[in-house]
């Protein structure tokens, strides 16, 4: 299976690569602050047939943060700090992932973005700026198409829109065992694998079914998404290249951030770059660009 495929593939980079005396804390994670498990920031409340937990952090618009497959709050630790200056972070715990709970539902992107519009609801948030990670930026994007009035801006990074050919082909690279990126990535993918290792495995069958078949969307959908999004990527991330260009020729009112020298862990991996781009892009009033408007000007 795909997904296993890819838990495999975690797996290698956290045992297999780094050297194990170096089991550090989450890198560069303020260390006051256990974003995931702040009993003074975080509530739950009944969303659909579950109960959501979250996290509040910050002033200003309402920013909905929406973590990867597995993961949960605590992954955005290197987010939070940054964006919670300019925005007022809900960072969610998604359907049977973190502290939030499941139920007897298929868990579906879809299913998920209907967790999250009654989320903002029960919040009274009206719209909000959504930035999601992975299957986070997968939400996002079926918000964006069911709920456009409650979306202001999306910033998707690592997302697919489709299940078929999502993963970028194998290569031969081999990276040193003292790469800064391989160290400083390292703590965070560990951490990721044991949380992973604690969910019921019915819930761990769920997850993996999620990425086997999901999601299902159509290029026709994705012109008919009216809000600005943010299209982020590494340069070698684990999604197909083909997937977020067609993202960003297909969205009508999107920008496209390719960020160097980074894989599908780009918000641990560069998250000044990713940081500040967010943090632009959602304070900066949106504009569709002409790809020749300059000419105008030799006329």
């Amino acid at each position: 299976m795909k997904a296993n495929i890819f838990v495999a593939a975690l797996l290698l980079i956290c045992i297999g690569c780094a050297p194990q005396q170096r089991d550090q804390p989450v890198a560069d994670e303020p260390q006051s602050v256990q974003y995931g498990s702040n009993e003074e920031a975080g509530a739950s409340v009944d969303v659909n047939d579950i109960r959501v937990y979250y996290e509040i952090y910050g002033e200003g618009e309402p920013l909905l943060l929406l973590h990867g497959n597995g993961g949960a709050i605590w992954t955005f630790g290197q987010q939070i700090p940054d964006l919670s200056e300019h925005f007022r972070v809900i960072a969610v715990d998604s359907r049977a992932q973190g502290k939030s709970t499941d139920s007897e539902q298929e868990i579906t992107y879809a299913l998920m973005a209907s967790d999250m519009s009654e989320l903002i609801d029960k919040l009274d948030l009206g719209s909000v700026h959504v930035v999601g990670w992975s299957d986070g930026g997968n939400i996002g994007l079926e918000l964006a198409l069911a709920h456009p009035e409650k979306v202001k801006k999306l910033v998707a990074i690592g997302a697919n829109y489709t299940h078929e050919d999502y993963m970028a082909p194998p290569d031969s690279v081999v990276m040193d065992a003292n790469d800064p990126r391989l160290l400083k990535t390292t703590p965070v993918l560990r951490k990721y694998v044991e949380e992973m290792g604690k969910l019921a495995p019915s819930v761990s069958k769920k997850l993996a079914d999620l990425i086997e078949n999901y999601p299902n969307l159509m290029e026709e959908q994705l012109r008919q998404i009216d809000v600005p999004v943010l299209v982020v990527a590494g340069d070698h991330d684990a999604i197909n290249m083909d997937q977020t260009m067609a993202l960003f020729l297909n969205l009508p009112h999107s920008q496209l951030f390719i960020v160097p020298g980074a894989s599908h862990f780009v918000p641990v991996e560069q998250p000044e770059l990713v940081n500040n781009e967010v943090v632009r892009f959602l304070s900066t009033p949106y504009g569709d660009i002409s790809r020749y408007y300059f000419m105008s000007y030799f006329q």
